[in-house]
């Protein structure tokens, strides 16, 4: 069974299944995919295991900072009166919904992978990441109300997200399991280990055993190619050699394109253009949506001498891009723009001062003003 339980400008709210006991409501993540109609956070995993559950999918990028969401809510409550338990679950963006909602869904229980307790300025002036997507929101969130039970996982080496998630814990209780390597958000590496499906079946049940899932990601995790791209990214700065063995070995689990990516960027910076080529081009033909893809495809373009197609490729990086991804790109347009008509004091100059401007206490504000600029 499945049917539409709300639909507005914002929201899309979406049953799926009819056979009673626990039911699981998801809450849809940052996404470039924004169409209505788009499966629902976790949904086939849902559909397969047979569980039920109710989909808030989400039309843009704000953090559910819509009018419409109390009613959207007020549905999904409606709904959870026939179940013995409802449960809220989400990642990331979807993660901060899954904690914020759970008491307007008449959830018992929270579960969220990498979320944040906020973005707003006011109340994490820390946060950093999103700032050009929140550019034009305008926050109005009441008192975290915590579910009787909080399940937050998260890389505690992702300085924001453990922060985020030792926030949460002081708003209420919350079991907190940090997943080392896991990035952001953790999801990733818990699906590729069996350690989330597991986790989610024992949830439902109330047999869950925090330790023993760790155990199981440590004993798994070589099996992960996210993993390995997460190790990849930490240690790419100071020790690229390191970083390209690391993802050779991700590539030979499944060669995602932002692991060829990444791998070609790395060969660039080497000095290796060559090895680099046929990765960059295998990495768009992978995902012809991947702005980081194409960023770097033209880098090397550009590096190689080609700085008409660069700007092409530039200009495939911004199509279809919002918020923080469309700034970075439009930064890169601007920079290339500099060099291609030899105003290299210019385009050093305004290095320096990004740079300077993402060391310092003013990057989120900078963002947001920018990210006013872009929408």
């Amino acid at each position: 069974m499945q049917e539409e339980l709300f639909r507005s400008p914002n929201l899309v709210v979406r049953r799926v299944g009819s056979r009673g006991g626990t039911l699981i409501v998801t809450f849809g993540s940052r996404a470039d995919d924004l169409s209505p109609d788009r499966a629902g956070f976790a949904e086939d995993f849902l559909r397969r295991t047979r569980i039920d559950a109710i989909h808030v999918i989400n039309r843009s990028n704000l953090w559910y900072q819509y009018p419409d969401i109390a009613e959207a809510l007020a549905h999904v409550a409606a709904t959870a009166r026939l179940y013995d338990r409802a449960i809220t679950y989400g990642s990331s963006m979807g993660g901060y919904a899954a904690v914020r909602f759970a008491a307007a869904c008449r959830a018992d229980t929270a579960i969220a992978l990498s979320p944040q307790i906020s973005v707003d300025p006011r109340v994490a002036p820390w946060e950093r990441r999103w700032q050009a997507d929140i550019a034009h929101v305008r926050f109005d969130e009441a008192p975290l109300v915590p579910a009787k039970r909080q399940y937050v996982f998260y890389d505690p080496h992702v300085g924001g997200d453990a922060r985020h998630a030792r926030a949460i814990a002081a708003a209420g209780a919350a079991t907190l399991i940090p997943v080392p390597g896991g990035g952001h958000p953790v999801g990733a590496l818990l699906v590729e280990t069996g350690a989330l499906q597991a986790a989610l079946r024992q949830i439902i049940a109330d047999s869950f055993d925090p330790a023993a899932m760790l155990r199981q990601v440590r004993q798994a995790r070589r099996t992960s190619q996210h993993h390995y791209f997460v190790l990849a990214q930490r240690c790419a700065a100071r020790h690229p050699e390191r970083a390209i063995r690391l993802l050779e070995r991700a590539a030979a689990l499944e060669p995602e394109s932002h692991i060829l990516a990444l791998q070609a960027a790395l060969l660039d910076r080497l000095g290796r253009p060559a090895e680099a080529a046929p990765l960059h081009r295998a990495a768009i033909q992978r995902t012809p949506s991947n702005a980081h893809a194409w960023m770097g495809y033209a880098a090397h373009l550009e590096t190689r001498g080609d700085a008409t197609t660069a700007v092409r490729a530039l200009r495939s990086a911004a199509a279809h891009q919002h918020g923080a991804m469309l700034l970075d790109v439009r930064l890169a347009q601007s920079r290339l723009w500099l060099r291609r008509h030899a105003l290299h004091w210019l385009d050093r100059v305004a290095d320096r001062a990004i740079t300077r401007i993402r060391r310092s206490h003013y990057a989120p504000f900078v963002a947001r003003r920018l990210g006013r600029l872009i929408h």
